[in-house]
């Protein structure tokens, strides 16, 4: 996983295993989402960034750019799953 914004990387030297696509883009999103958490909690969040997932080959197989991994609910608006007395 190599964390990027268009200008500049952080490459990741370790290799990690992921027995199926599903189970990388699972990886992924957790990956984002805790970088996002320790942002939020210095009191800001920056979605200029994305993670590349690449195979063995420097293929990337898989992008998730930070703003994908998280919905963002206006003040007013209620969740899709939420319901209504």
């Amino acid at each position: 996983m190599h964390l990027r914004d268009g200008t500049g990387e952080l490459l990741d030297p370790e290799w990690q295993e992921f027995r199926s696509l599903k189970a990388l883009q699972d990886g992924v999103l957790f990956t984002v989402r805790d970088l996002l958490s320790c942002d939020f909690r210095r009191g800001m969040l920056d979605l200029r960034f994305r993670i590349d997932a690449e195979d063995g080959k420097s293929k990337i197989v898989h992008t998730l750019p930070f703003k994908q991994a998280l919905s963002i609910i206006p003040e007013g608006k209620t969740l899709p799953s939420a319901r209504t007395a």
